[in-house]
Formats: C-alpha cells, structure tokens, sequence
C-alpha cells in the first residue's frame, strides 16, 4: 500500500527553530504583537488623558453656570451707569451751551451797567 502523503526531507534541519520559514513567521507575529501591545498602551494612555479633559471641562461649565448670572447683573448694571453718566454728560453739555451763548449778553450788560470795564477781554468763540 502506497500512503498518500509522501515522506518528506526533513535531513536539513533537525528543529522547528532551524527552519527559515517558520523563523520569518515567528518573528512577524511577535512584531505584530509588540506592535498591538504599543497601540493599547497609547490608546489607554488617550483615554485616560480624554477623561481628565472631560472632567475639566465640566467642572468649568459647572462654575460657568454658577457666574453667567452674576456676570450678566454686572454687566447690566454698568451698562444703566455708563448710560447715566451719558445723560449726565449730555445735561451738561447743554448747560454750557446755554452759558456760552448767554456769557456775550451777561457781558455786554455788565458794560453798560457800568460795572466792568469795556476792556474786559472777550471770550474766544
């Protein structure tokens, strides 16, 4: 009876170790492997660094909520006092409006009145 599988020649290498093939194989894998282990170790290492920054940036919009309200009082209230001190400015512009349009007059008075003298500088214009 003839088997079906022929006997092969294996007088070139005594071990699986000895083989070049098997060699190349073994030696991808581990690199393969090392390669896989490096990836989950960054992997994990991002995750890690992702949690941190999400729990930072909660904590920040946690304290933000907290001051918005404050904030927007402030800002509120500065707005009514710049607005006032608008009107105000505004008064008093028109005040000295009317004081520099009525100083001629006053002056012209007190001339004929006799009470100052008529060489009295005039105000600039």
């Amino acid at each position: 009876m003839i088997s079906a599988n022929p006997p092969q020649d294996t007088s070139t290498w005594t071990t699986l170790g000895d083989s070049p093939e098997v060699m190349a194989v073994v030696g991808v894998n581990l690199s393969l492997a090392l390669f896989g282990f490096l990836v989950a170790f960054y992997v994990t290492r991002w995750r890690r660094q992702l949690a941190q920054l999400t729990d930072c940036v909660l904590k920040t919009e946690r304290q933000s909520r907290h001051l918005l309200p404050l904030v927007q009082r402030w800002l509120i209230q500065r707005q009514q006092s710049t607005q006032q001190s608008r009107d105000r400015l505004q008064q008093l512009e028109q005040r000295l409006q009317l004081l520099q349009q009525a100083l001629p007059l006053m002056l012209w008075l007190l001339r004929r009145r006799g009470r100052i003298s008529p060489t009295v500088d005039k105000s600039p214009h």
